[in-house]
């Protein structure tokens, strides 16, 4: 059992909650919380096989420390949840609270609109001092939840240390083939063309894959390699004028080298046809053939035991300047709303902010002091006997795992788990992090535009991606003739009111 929960927290630290911390500053005055609500009910999506909200400790733990009591309605699936947010109305029997809620902005912007939730601004201050706290001191996180009107619909999870899509280079194999870890596009050919030509996993045959990825989305990671970076629309915000990396000079630069990783088998030849499932490896027993990963985790892809030989690459170089795409951000909304039919919104508060500490935080993702852990003398922390050997713990004892619950990470405290590793993956990404911006500064879209924009993406973006992969498998030639065709294209499809869109948005900002 303990190798599994060795596994599960480095896939947790790795992916989902990547761990961060907030400390001194934090007010914690959640004890002898006086409470005048009866039993509340709290809805939301929990998908983790065999978890049952209502036999579940959390809530347990939650009531003894804030004397607030929850009936749950547990949905299982998200296809169920997303079907029953879409007919909740003001008339609906509705829960109190929404928890691991899930909420789109379009979601929470019509679900205020439709009298459902309730608007959290005027209540944060005095109910949530904790959130507030951090709030305050990051006024970034406030923007981040708050709606062009003013409004706060939902609460966040808030990651100081965001998930990033990243490569994981096998350090056993760099050590293997005798070479540092690369720090431009040039030295990461070499390091590649090692691991293709040197045997670095002993198998006597070249079965390694140099570098593994996933599709176009995963390429254009890449082109930090070039000094270039965007989002998902393809585009990135400069001196306050909108660009589309596609037509950047260097983008071609890029394709070219991509196409030239390809034609050498440095690249991944199923890379374009390939999915997360099939590249899992479960057997530990199995010759690894992966040299470097592109992943946000390598822990949810090989054994536990594999993933110790892995470190975070920091951000390749170009003209001796480190920029990388930040993937995810620091806040993740939507996930604690509290609804029009709450009769007591103070206690519901009250019982959420409790997360925003490090000890509530602690508890969603660890368990409870003496019970599922101890600290040590020496500061570090470890599981007690009874909830290493519970085949079930991830399901009964603790509730972040599967989608995002409102709260904090919690760095400082994971990294001082028994067992170093985590301290050592902690800081590799904490230090990638620092090196991550936002392509395009933080923006929440009204439903009008997002029907106006996404049949634009849709074809503009399916086809960057589709073309991407034609130059890369050598299906259409790297020339002035296609990359002008390219451009002709974009144009048809238009872009130019596609670049005019993001301009106006950013020009509002």
């Amino acid at each position: 059992m303990l190798k599994k929960w060795m596994c599960f927290l480095l896939a947790c630290l790795l992916c989902v909650t990547a761990v961060g911390a907030f400390g001194e500053e934090q007010t914690e005055n959640t004890e002898n919380i006086e409470i005048t609500s009866d039993v509340m009910v709290l809805a939301g999506l929990d998908d983790t096989q065999y978890r049952d909200w209502n036999s579940h400790v959390f809530f347990d733990h939650m009531y003894d420390k804030t004397g607030v009591r929850f009936e749950a309605k547990q949905y299982e699936n998200a296809k169920a949840w997303n079907a029953m947010k879409a007919t909740y109305t003001a008339e609906s029997d509705l829960p109190d609270v929404f928890f691991k809620a899930m909420l789109t902005a379009e979601e929470s912007i019509r679900l205020l609109n439709d009298g459902v939730i309730v608007d959290l601004k005027p209540y944060l201050q005095e109910y949530c001092p904790n959130l507030w706290a951090i709030l305050e001191e990051n006024p970034e996180y406030l923007q981040k939840i708050t709606l062009p009107d003013g409004r706060i619909p939902a609460l966040p999870y808030i990651n100081d240390i965001p998930t990033q899509n990243v490569m994981w280079i096998n350090s056993a194999f760099l050590e293997e083939v005798g070479m540092k870890a690369p720090t431009t596009a040039d030295e990461l050919v070499k390091v590649l063309e090692a691991f293709r030509d040197k045997d670095p996993n002993k198998t006597g045959t070249k079965d390694e894959i140099p570098l593994s990825f996933l599709g176009s989305f995963d390429l254009k990671f890449l082109a930090h390699a070039f000094g270039m970076i965007a989002n998902d629309y393809n585009i990135f915000a400069e001196d306050g004028t909108v660009r589309f990396m596609p037509l950047e000079e260097n983008y071609r630069l890029f394709v070219t080298w991509c196409r030239d990783l390809y034609e050498a088998g440095l690249l991944d030849h199923d890379g374009f046809v390939t999915t997360d499932a099939l590249r899992r490896v479960t057997d530990e027993k199995a010759k690894n053939q992966y040299c470097i990963l592109l992943s946000p985790s390598v822990g949810n892809l090989v054994p536990a035991s594999w993933a110790r030989d892995y470190e975070v690459l920091m951000p390749l170089t170009y003209n001796g300047t480190q920029i990388y795409r930040d993937f995810v951000g620091e806040v993740t909304g939507g996930t604690f709303a509290v609804t029009t039919k709450c009769k007591d919104i103070a206690a519901a508060l009250k019982w959420v902010d409790y997360l925003y500490t490090e000890e509530g935080s602690v508890l969603t993702s660890v368990g409870r002091e003496n019970e599922d852990y101890v600290l040590d003398s020496d500061g570090t922390w470890r599981l007690t006997d009874s909830a290493a050997n519970n085949t079930y713990f991830t399901v009964s004892r603790i509730i972040t795992s599967g989608q995002y619950c409102p709260g904090i990470s919690v760095h400082d405290f994971q990294s001082r788990y028994v067992e170093t590793i985590l301290e050592k993956v902690t800081g590799e990404l904490r230090a990638f992090s620092e090196a991550c911006v936002s392509p395009f500064p933080a923006y929440m879209l009204t439903q009008e535009q997002k029907d106006f924009i996404s049949p634009l993406q849709n074809r503009i973006g399916y086809y960057v991606d589709e073309q991407l992969a034609r130059w890369v498998l050598g299906e259409d030639e790297i020339s002035d003739a296609s990359f002008a065709e390219f451009e002709t294209t974009l144009k048809e499809m238009g872009l130019e009111s596609f670049m005019t869109f993001w301009q106006d948005v950013l020009n509002n900002l």
